[in-house]
């Protein structure tokens, strides 16, 4: 396997890759970090070999969709300019470079990568796509995504074909000054959306764009996607958004659930904000614009959507929660209307119809002037016989996604009742429509229980580098799970505001940077507890120590998958400046997979400066070995005889003392037992007579 190991960050970014101008971006991107980080991938991967569920089941069904396959021919070539003659090319290979870009991470077969390289070598030559934001937008997603993870894990891609992939994505040049004339590729194509339809149409050319800008490192771009999604401004270094606003003419069209209207745009309003930002395209009960249109376009507006959230997060803006949870209501909208169609529940045994009369129902005109909603829509815009309610358990693969947020990260289950509820109808979900959605949800964003946050190896300049602990290890405890808001009770639980050491992160959590180098945790108090994402790759038992030093008596305990471990224990005192290794509890059970770990913290407070939780694999003890040596009620310097080929030192527990290994034993004998060979050396110990048993 040739995996492309890169920093995931880099503090300078050539945005502008064919006219020769470049933007220098401010901003430090997470690589991989459109819908999925490294984390995220490293998720997908260990519990597929571990087979949990229903990420094993998911998987299956992938490895045998033919557009996941690495024998999957490719359809586009480089002698092709031009996306709109070659569409039903260009949709089934962008669908398949994002495909195997998964199957490449999740499996490590190599010939996974290289076909999604063989797919984007196929397209770098396209000069001119879609006028159409929906076609310029909607389709080249996936390819960008596919593009993102093999270039940040592969390096079997050619930098001068990267380079020349990129150069597609905006030709003839990036530019924030100029809208190009003539042949223009993605970029020009979906620069202001769509503001003369519906919010689908104008949304999916800013998911496509922020994806995009996260590959080419263009933090101009990223805020452009970004702060269209909010409704807010552009930046004053950038072009601007479409003017408005539209306005009604004379009416042409009126049926039960919208009226049609003519329009015109005027441009007396900058920056004016269609059907696409998420205020205007979900209203403030959770109605979307495209209700009354009919449900298919509205649950691809939600995938669109939460995909755009999705990325922000990773990048570190917590999106999803943007307008006192704007899409969390959206969901449970648009689900509790469709669910309810096709199933009944104690709390709403009849389908959910909400009326403007019920006031449940909004009636209004969109941004562009063009409709007016005036009742939600159970069949299709163009035909009131056919159903589109409820028909969403094949083809719309969204909840998975959406639950993982609400529930997992942000603790909010218990508002999206509806969501859960449409998730466990459709089961395992698969690819979707088209290229509507990323699908495969099951294995690409379930999230196990407790883990909220994400896993971090560390950080450059603040910014997190994504990576799940893999146990065996040695957790640096600085390194607890990442949450792009507060994490206070998600990630972490901090008694404080603030970091009072100033050192790492930027969280409640009180970190000193150490004089040696590194960091670790301080003012450790009463109550609190850290959260880390670890992989376990197979059931066993461990054998769990802190490495810390203590003025005070301090207290830890730690819990896996949300269950208690280990005993409350208590770390002595220790001498400063050094350090202690404690071992809090040996031959800990704990079940294989992804999950969390955490340690919580009691006793006096500010007790302790904790540096690493240790998790070790529980040696196997075989036949013992005993030395004699003489009992004592104080600690005793005892030199080890030589001692017999592959044997180690068991004893009850185990600590360190400057360079010494402190040994208690069971009565006046040191048992070795096991299968590692132990140096002769100077070992201190408490050696305790065994009591004897009185007579009867």
């Amino acid at each position: 396997m040739k995996f492309r190991m890169l920093t995931c960050y880099s503090l300078l970014f050539l945005a502008a890759v064919a006219s020769g101008s470049s933007v220098m971006a401010e901003r430090t991107f997470v690589h991989p970090g459109c819908l999925h980080k490294r984390s995220d991938l490293d998720r997908m991967k260990y519990m597929v070999e571990t087979k949990a569920e229903p990420y094993w089941s998911t998987f299956k069904q992938l490895k045998e969709f033919p557009k996941a396959r690495f024998d999957y021919t490719v359809l586009g070539d480089p002698s092709m300019t031009e996306t709109q003659p070659n569409k039903g090319a260009f949709i089934s290979d962008t669908t398949a470079a994002y495909l195997n870009a998964l199957m490449w991470y999740i499996t490590g077969d190599e010939r996974h990568a290289q076909k999604c390289v063989e797919i984007f070598n196929a397209w770098q030559n396209i000069r001119q796509t879609s006028g159409f934001a929906l076609n310029s937008g909607n389709r080249p997603w996936k390819m960008i995504e596919g593009a993102e993870i093999i270039r940040s894990t592969y390096d079997g891609w050619a930098e001068e074909d990267i380079e020349k992939f990129k150069a597609m994505l905006v030709y003839p040049g990036y530019s924030t000054t100029k809208i190009p004339e003539g042949d223009t590729s993605f970029y020009w194509n979906i620069l202001n959306g769509d503001p003369g339809r519906h919010g689908n149409q104008d949304a999916i050319a800013f998911r496509a764009m922020i994806s995009m800008a996260v590959f080419l490192d263009n933090e101009i771009m990223f805020d452009r996607a970004l702060n269209y999604y909010k409704g807010l401004p552009h930046r004053p270094d950038d072009l601007p958004y479409a003017s408005g606003p539209g306005v009604s003419t004379e009416e042409i069209g009126d049926n039960p659930y919208f009226t049609t209207y003519k329009s015109k745009r005027e441009t007396r309003e900058e920056d004016y904000g269609f059907n696409g930002t998420l205020d205007h395209y979900f209203w403030e009960n959770g109605q979307c614009q495209e209700s009354s249109r009919d449900q298919q376009h509205s649950y691809f507006g939600l995938s669109i959507f939460q995909m755009m959230a999705e990325v922000a997060w990773n990048q570190g803006d917590p999106a999803w929660n943007y307008l006192d949870n704007r899409l969390l209501k959206a969901f449970e909208f648009s689900a509790r209307y469709n669910t309810s169609f096709i199933k009944s529940y104690p709390d709403q045994p009849a389908p959910w119809e909400p009326t403007v009369e019920s006031g449940e129902f909004i009636e209004r005109k969109d941004r562009t002037g063009r409709w007016k909603s005036k009742a939600i829509n159970p069949y299709f815009e163009g035909d009131f016989e056919r159903l589109s309610r409820g028909k969403f358990t094949e083809h719309r693969p969204i909840y998975e996604q959406a639950w993982a947020h609400f529930d997992v990260r942000m603790g909010q289950g218990d508002q999206a009742v509806w969501t859960k509820r449409s998730l466990d109808l459709v089961g395992i979900e698969g690819n979707g429509w088209n290229t509507d959605h990323p699908g495969w949800g099951g294995l690409t964003f379930r999230r196990p229980d407790g883990c909220a946050g994400d896993p971090v190896q560390g950080f450059s300049d603040g910014v997190p580098t994504f990576g799940i602990h893999v146990l065996p290890a040695a957790i640096e405890a600085e390194n607890y799970d990442w949450f792009p808001m507060s994490g206070n009770g998600r990630t972490y639980y901090d008694s404080t505001e603030g970091n009072r050491g100033k050192a790492y992160r930027n969280d409640d959590v009180d970190i000193v940077a150490l004089p040696g180098g590194g960091h670790a945790l301080s003012e450790l108090t009463d109550g609190e507890w850290l959260a880390y994402t670890v992989y376990v790759p197979k059931t066993g038992k461990y054998d769990l120590s802190v490495r810390y030093r203590a003025r005070e008596e301090g207290k830890v305990r730690f819990e896996f998958q949300g269950k208690v471990a280990t005993d409350v224990v208590t770390l002595p005192v220790t001498e400063e400046p050094a350090w202690s290794t404690y071992s809090v509890a040996r031959q800990v059970p704990i079940e294989q997979g992804v999950q969390q770990m955490k340690v919580s913290v009691s006793g006096s407070n500010a007790a302790c400066i904790m540096d690493q939780l240790i998790v070790e694999e529980s040696k196997n003890v075989g036949e013992p070995v005993v030395v004699k040596a003489p009992a004592a009620e104080k600690p005793a310097v005892v030199e080890l005889p030589e001692v017999p080929t592959a044997a180690e030192v068991i004893p009850e527990e185990t600590r360190q003392r400057s360079s010494l290994r402190t040994l208690w034993a069971d009565g006046n004998q040191w048992v070795l037992a096991g299968a590692v060979a132990l140096a002769v050396g100077l070992f201190v110990g408490l050696l305790r007579p065994k009591k004897r048993k009185k007579r009867r």
